[in-house]
């Protein structure tokens, strides 16, 4: 059997299950649709990747796309009411370009990915109100923080690299804590900033850590990083801050943060110094949270 055989049974198999998910969504069953979709973008995935020898570069990134609107309409499924995700009649459009795909190109999908992408970044989980002595207080320092505490936290998923351009993917391990098995619901917020402390791409949650042994918080997770590293401006850093929640205050408080600028990545193990907050995105107030060994232990992949 040729590689043409192949590719058209696949996409035909493809676009019958993708019109299955499609109907009943429409429906109005969305543990099925998103079962469905699931298991779709998985499948679009891996064959997107660069061992896979049936489909063509410009194939695989069409491929890339529809799978990150599939999980993104899975994110509008489960969590209804919200903007996460998006609209079935946006992924609707995407039908025609699978089912066509040995002559679609990239730069002609029929829906904007990083856009859908940007708007599917927001914070779901619990509303925590940092303590105060008034409500005007309150109100002056905007004081409610959204909080994920839900299993997937924010993070967001794998861009389309255009051009060979570098795409960051940063496997955050392990955060070692002189007292780790006594913070509840602890996450770690990733974002990019610039040399003045402002946001480049959308900040993501982790997960709550899997796991807590001896001395460390236990993530293994993936955030990809939304823009390649050499769009990025000079003097731009990676944060990570640790972040718990107090149920005495029923507020969200950061423990320690660590950073990493870019001349820092390259592929590979990184452990991370720890600093005592406030976090200082401007990075001019370093004050080193212990004298311990313990760091914030990610794994760097750059991926073209």
């Amino acid at each position: 059997m040729s590689f043409l055989d192949d590719e058209d049974k696949l996409i035909a198999a493809w676009h019958k299950a993708f019109e299955r998910c499609t109907d009943v969504d429409l429906w109005g069953q969305p543990l099925e649709a998103i079962d469905g979709y699931q298991r779709l973008s998985k499948q679009l995935q891996q064959c997107s990747n660069v061992d896979c020898q049936i489909f063509t570069d410009e194939q695989k990134k069409i491929l890339s796309k529809i799978s990150i609107c599939l999980d993104l309409r899975c994110k509008a499924l489960q969590n209804p009411g919200s903007i996460e995700g998006i609209l079935l009649d946006d992924l609707k459009k995407i039908g025609n370009t699978l089912q066509n795909i040995i002559n679609q190109k990239s730069k002609d999908f029929p829906v904007d990915v990083t856009a859908a992408q940007i708007q599917s970044q927001t914070f779901n989980g619990i509303k925590t109100q940092h303590s105060s002595d008034n409500e005007d207080d309150r109100q002056e320092k905007d004081a409610f923080f959204v909080y994920d505490v839900s299993v997937k936290g924010s993070l967001l998923p794998k861009p389309v690299s255009y051009g060979g351009l570098p795409m960051l993917t940063i496997r955050v391990e392990k955060i070692g804590l002189k007292d780790a098995v006594s913070y509840i619901d602890p996450v770690i917020t990733v974002s990019v900033k610039d040399a003045s402390g402002s946001d480049m791409t959308a900040p993501q949650d982790t997960p709550i850590a899997m796991n807590k042994e001896g001395s460390y918080l236990i993530y293994n997770v993936d955030v990809f990083v939304q823009k390649c590293i050499d769009s990025l401006p000079l003097g731009f850093a990676i944060f990570f801050e640790l972040k718990h929640y107090k149920p005495k205050k029923k507020d969200v408080s950061t423990k320690c943060w660590a950073f990493m600028e870019k001349d820092e990545i390259k592929e590979g193990q990184a452990a991370l110094e720890l600093y005592k907050k406030p976090t200082d995105f401007k990075r001019k107030k370093l004050n080193l949270l212990t004298v311990k060994p313990l760091y914030l232990h990610v794994k760097l992949l750059i991926n073209i």
